[in-house]
């Protein structure tokens, strides 16, 4: 691992032990002012980060720890969406040896079913050494404790192998973001390993005018062959949550599940222009009871976000 990295990760490390004394309330505020420079509304949530925020605090729907685990979540999709939608697993287990990396088909990716962003590709001329104890100590790693996302910390933890999707080149990600029920927009990303860029598109595929944490690219991305498909699996997978975000993959063949997320960038999203943030909050009825579907679905981003 580069020395960038591991010093990403031990200042993580460091984090989590300073905050693990703190309450959940007063951890989540500290790091909501970490990166808005001012203290959420917990008690009235008025902003989308702001929601995001009190459905950490209190949202523990039974299935929460199931979705967020990237190997058990594969049955709870089997069981709504069928087989043809999940990477095959090569292995998953507690604890990875040099061995087992030697023995699947590469290229491959290794993944931490309990966290997220620890993962790596290896192919026939990768160091299985090296890649094995990274992967090992990313066990360590109490990822749930850092942004108070009380489900990572009840998945039993364990290191994941899949067939590397797309060759070479990582595939494009399109991420469904479902509020009750209607999917509001599409966030694409590109190359998230090299130059990584990110867009965002309406369900009907026309491109928004906003931004989150990475920079766009300036030609449009043509809308992905199997889209209803995949607005209707999003839909499906996100039925009785009030957020959800559905990854999905787009391949010549068929569309391929991905990962689900309660809360994007840890809830912490610094869109710009900085109003999406209140116009995304004041159209979700959260915490109140959810509005009709049709009201949902004829809302997006506002208007002002379009090209």
């Amino acid at each position: 691992m580069p020395v960038a990295e591991n010093l990403r990760w031990l200042t993580k490390r460091i984090s989590v032990e300073v905050l693990r004394v703190l309450p959940d309330p007063v951890a989540i505020s500290i790091d909501y002012f970490r990166v808005f420079g001012r203290f959420p509304n917990l008690s009235v949530p008025l902003l989308l980060s702001e929601k995001m925020q009190h459905m950490k605090l209190h949202a523990r729907h039974a299935q929460m720890p199931t979705i967020v685990d990237k190997v058990r979540v594969k049955e709870f999709v089997r069981q709504r969406l069928g087989e043809d939608w999940l990477i095959p697993t090569l292995w998953h287990g507690a604890r990875v040896t040099e061995d087992v990396l030697r023995d699947v088909p590469k290229p491959v990716v290794v993944k931490a079913n309990h966290s997220s962003a620890q993962v790596c590709f290896l192919d026939e001329n990768s160091d299985l050494q090296q890649a094995a104890r990274t992967a090992n100590a990313w066990l360590k790693y109490d990822h749930h404790v850092l942004h108070r996302e009380w489900a990572y910390g009840e998945v039993s933890r364990e290191i994941l192998i899949e067939p590397l999707i797309g060759g070479a080149e990582s595939p494009d990600d399109y991420k469904f973001w479902v509020l009750d029920g209607a999917v509001r927009f599409v966030q694409v990303d590109q190359s998230r390993f090299q130059k990584h860029t990110r867009q965002f598109y309406t369900p009907d595929w026309k491109r928004l005018n906003l931004t989150l944490k990475y920079p766009v690219s300036p030609e449009d991305i043509a809308a992905p062959l199997h889209l209803t498909k995949m607005l209707e699996a999003a839909q499906i997978l996100a039925t009785a949550f009030r957020f959800l975000r559905v990854d999905l993959y787009n391949t010549p063949e068929k569309p391929l599940f991905g990962e689900l997320t309660l809360a994007p960038e840890a809830g912490l999203c610094r869109f710009s222009p900085e109003w999406v943030d209140a116009d995304l909050g004041e159209s979700w009825s959260y915490p109140a009871p959810p509005k009709t579907l049709a009201a949902r679905a004829s809302r997006c981003v506002d208007s002002r976000v379009r090209q």
